[in-house]
């Protein structure tokens, strides 16, 4: 029995206590402690991580899309984005830059995509129904709350694309730095 703080641990005089650092390992749990694929027994979790970054939704309380490019395929993927975050709740902004710009207000854009040169991977009947979507997540994108789609004041001066068809699609018009400091913190997409 201790004489101090109760009962103690009965110790053997030749364990050194307090050592414990300077003890010898075997080969066998050296190897085990080696990384691989498979094994991973040195960290269970890296310092400092407080949840996982794989889900971009749980982590995202708002996402801005820049609309650059004229392809199809990547205006499709953007107002996808911005179509599933504003209707999960999430602030979803988009900016439609020179590229973009003539494409997404153009009122033929379903036609547009029906041409087999716009959008070359698709097949015949794949197309129609890109088409129709592409129509169809521009068209939401105007009507859901937590959505808005600009375009870029830089692009309707430089491309000559007539203010009455950027009103008729967009949600006005503004400038980019403008945009990129409504935006700060959210999660940004350029495509």
């Amino acid at each position: 029995m201790s004489a101090v703080g109760g009962q103690g641990p009965d110790v053997h005089g030749s364990l050194r206590i307090g050592d414990q650092d300077r003890e010898r390992v075997t080969g066998a749990q050296l190897a085990e402690c080696r990384p691989g694929l498979e094994r991973r027994k040195r960290t269970r979790q890296a310092p400092g991580v407080e949840q996982p970054i794989h889900t971009i939704t749980r982590l995202m309380t708002s996402l801005a899309v820049i609309f650059a490019s004229a392809d199809l395929q990547r205006l499709y993927t953007g107002l996808s984005l911005l179509v599933s975050a504003a209707a999960e709740g999430h602030g979803a902004r988009g900016l439609v830059t020179f590229g973009a710009l003539r494409v997404l207000v153009d009122d033929g854009l379903e036609r547009r995509a029906l041409e087999p040169g716009a959008t070359p991977d698709l097949s015949s009947k794949g197309r129609m129904i890109f088409a129709r979507s592409l129509v169809e997540l521009r068209d939401t994108a105007a009507t859901l709350e937590h959505c808005r789609l600009q375009a870029c004041s830089a692009a309707v001066q430089t491309t000559g694309v007539p203010s009455d068809e950027v009103a008729r699609h967009l949600d006005g018009v503004t400038s980019t730095p403008r945009f990129l400091r409504e935006v700060a913190g959210a999660q940004l997409v350029v495509v």
